[in-house]
């Protein structure tokens, strides 16, 4: 998708969120469009579905203030970050996320999905938020480094390190993750907790995340890919501390120039019980 017609697009639809602006909203989408506001509810299909969610997600809301990070664009595909500030009801709330993006040809969105987190307070972002280049560090184009696209050798990146990851999650090896990442790595695990800074943080992360799962069956989606940069769905059904749970996320990543992950953040829902991948989840 063209950049500056996407860009167009993120700004009509920061305005109609801001303005609770459903009619606005609808205008952006395809009218066999579907909107996925959380991946174990049903889709909102259709502007008439559309409608009927927006409306009530935003009939509380107040005072609203949306920002969002550097998008990743590639194909018809785009991931980006959002941060929105409200107040909800009456109380203060910071509601952090990610959407993930599939476009058609007139520019209008066909399929949106997104991850959040939310906080009971007002929050700015964290310095570093929302960028999606790891400064200094791409290298030039090379024509043979990402295969017959040529030129651009993020989603092979992304492709090595979801394989990577895949194999070290579903054999609970910390030390295996953790190689994936560089000595002076910044990972944020969840919006709202303290970075893990370095890849003994990451190991540290890690070690604990994993000591509290079992039977992990992890499987990772197709990345959103460009430059420097990747987004990467993951699903994975576990036991938490002996219970079925889903945990259902993306990873926004950035990679130096070996293929190590400079920065990550992470987006992601836990749910108890054991739960399948949607038709057309990770693509």
């Amino acid at each position: 998708m063209d950049t500056g017609r996407f860009d167009h697009w993120l700004a009509a639809y920061r305005r109609a969120w801001e303005e609770a602006d459903t009619p606005a909203v609808l205008g952006l989408f395809t009218e066999d469009a579907t909107y996925r506001s959380h991946p174990l509810r049903p889709v909102h299909a259709g502007h008439d579905g559309i409608a009927v969610y927006w409306t009530q997600a935003t009939a509380g809301q107040r005072d609203v203030r949306v920002r969002f990070g550097e998008p990743i664009a590639e194909g018809d595909r785009v991931a980006v970050e959002w941060w929105a500030t409200m107040t909800a009801d009456g109380d203060p709330v910071t509601l952090v996320g990610c959407l993930l993006l599939s476009f058609a040809a007139d520019g209008r969105c066909r399929a949106l999905r997104e991850c959040w987190h939310v906080a009971e307070e007002v929050l700015d972002p964290p310095a570093g938020w929302g960028r999606v280049e790891a400064p200094a560090e791409r290298p030039p184009p090379d024509p043979d480094a990402a295969g017959p696209g040529g030129g651009d050798p993020a989603r092979e990146h992304a492709r090595r390190w979801a394989e990577g990851y895949e194999r070290a999650w579903r054999a609970a090896d910390p030390e295996a993750a953790a190689a994936l990442y560089a000595p002076a790595t910044h990972y944020r695990s969840e919006p709202f907790r303290e970075p893990d800074l370095g890849r003994e943080g990451v190991l540290a992360y890690t070690r604990r995340a994993y000591a509290t799962e079992a039977d992990q069956d992890p499987r990772f989606g197709t990345p959103v890919a460009s430059g420097a940069s990747a987004a990467v769905e993951w699903w994975c059904t576990t036991l938490e501390e002996g219970r079925p749970a889903t945990l259902i996320g993306t990873s926004f990543l950035t990679f130096a120039p070996d293929g190590l992950v400079a920065t990550a953040r992470d987006y992601w829902f836990l749910e108890p019980g054991t739960h399948q991948p949607f038709e057309g989840w990770g693509r």
